[in-house]
């Protein structure tokens, strides 16, 4: 089921990632630079030669947008903010049975904590985070792919606010084609690991969905709105 629709991609290859948020990439012969907003190190993705697709973007030090690379007759939707985008259009359009919400606000506070939402389930507020999850890890999507002391953070921050009884919600987006589950990825941060298990068992919901992107509809293509989480 289509979710978004973005405009027609730039078809490249990647040459280099230089920093964090900027890879070079090969366009028509040419190398021009790239933006990305995930900071993960997706180093399955990020190897020369690697089949990228990217969005024009006008102004700045870039002039495009890494938002996917192709991956088992597919595409991995790398671009986070593009992910929240289709995790919201889920959400308004009732496509998870597992969340009757709607949208509270954006980029509450819990503690010490700056969080994606807060939702509203059923007039309960529910504090809820979602967490990119393209690392693939045979049958499974997984996060996350290096540490994250912020990632720690915000597990630790949901599991107090629950522990003092309210409502905690992780939602991993699994944006890569034909996983089955998605699990932690203890060589990645096992601390990570270790506090989704104690989450898990203090009350925190943690729910995934699987969705791809589609280069040559330029789409983003929901696969599964209640994906298995295994911690």
């Amino acid at each position: 089921m289509e979710l978004v629709r973005l405009p027609e991609p730039v078809v490249g290859e990647v040459v280099a990632r230089r920093n964090r948020f900027v890879v070079e990439v090969r366009v028509e012969g040419r190398v021009e630079r790239a933006y990305t907003n995930n900071t993960g190190r997706l180093s399955e993705y990020m190897v020369a030669g690697r089949r990228c697709y990217c969005l024009r973007r006008s102004g700045g030090a870039t002039s495009l947008r890494l938002i996917a690379f192709e991956d088992s007759g597919g595409a991995a939707l790398i671009d986070t903010a593009i992910q929240m985008r289709a995790f919201e259009v889920a959400l308004e359009r009732g496509l998870l049975p597992w969340a009757p919400c709607r949208i509270s606000s954006r980029n509450p506070r819990l503690r010490g904590s700056v969080l994606d939402y807060l939702l509203d389930c059923g007039g309960e507020p529910v504090y809820t985070e979602l967490k990119s999850a393209v690392l693939r890890d045979g049958a499974y999507a997984s996060y996350p792919d290096c540490p994250t002391l912020r990632g720690r953070r915000h597990v630790s921050d949901l599991i107090a606010h629950v522990q003092a009884g309210g409502k905690g919600l992780i939602v991993f987006v699994a944006a890569l084609p034909g996983v089955s589950a998605f699990r932690p990825y203890e060589r990645g941060d096992p601390e990570v690991a270790r506090l989704l298990r104690e989450a898990r068992e203090v009350g925190v919901l943690l729910k995934a969905i699987s969705m791809h992107y589609r280069p040559e509809a330029s789409q983003v293509i929901l696969d599964n709105p209640d994906l298995p989480v295994e911690v």
